[in-house]
């Protein structure tokens, strides 16, 4: 689906809805007819009725692939407690169909390899929490307010190369399609790159 129908088409699942019952929902926060969601590290504000998504301290409006995926959760959220259950993408509800992610983590991979300062470094830049848990160095991160995530590294050897994992918690579907979920993972991967030093 192109963009601009698949964001237009989130406004109308948005509609007539009852913005307190939404924020309850989705925990994010609705006051002055504006919807305050966070997403990772940063900050966004939705009009309702009136759909406008803008980031708190941002100049330029972000990408319409993200006002879509952050409509998308504030219409789907079913308020489900969080489940303290890890799963990955490849097992969330049809993610053959879109199961793009392993090419994100390869390259994520490739970035912090055996770098563990480097990779606890960008997790922490980017928010994210450390996790007591297998691997050698790991973090948890809040990507929407219902919708933890975990990014894994697992340090290699002379016979076993590193690898990262990224991992949901198993409430995430009841929050997001999958194919949004995927664009969470990629987005993560990205950021995490992206805040390498």
């Amino acid at each position: 689906m192109p963009l601009d129908t698949a964001f237009e088409k989130a406004i109308k699942d948005l509609e007539g809805c009852a913005p307190f019952v939404v924020a309850a929902k989705s925990g994010a926060n609705y006051e002055d007819g504006k919807f305050t969601l966070s997403f990772f590290d940063r900050t966004f504000l939705i009009d309702y009725p009136g759909i406008r998504v803008e980031e708190v301290a941002a100049k330029n409006p972000p990408p319409e692939w993200l006002q879509v995926l952050l409509l998308h959760y504030l219409a789907t959220a079913r308020g489900n407690a969080v489940a303290d259950q890890w799963v990955s993408y490849r097992n969330l509800p049809d993610a053959y169909l879109f199961d793009k992610l392993n090419g994100a983590m390869a390259s994520l991979t490739h970035t912090f390899s055996n770098d563990i300062e480097g990779f606890r470094k960008a997790g922490l830049s980017l928010g994210g929490s450390p996790m007591t848990r297998t691997g050698d160095a790991a973090f948890r991160f809040l990507a929407l307010p219902r919708i933890p995530m975990a990014c894994i590294l697992y340090l290699g050897d002379e016979e076993v190369a590193s690898s990262i994992s990224i991992l949901y918690d198993a409430v995430a579907p009841h929050y997001l399609p999958t194919y949004d979920l995927f664009l969470l993972g990629n987005y993560l991967s990205t950021a995490l790159e992206r805040h390498k030093s």
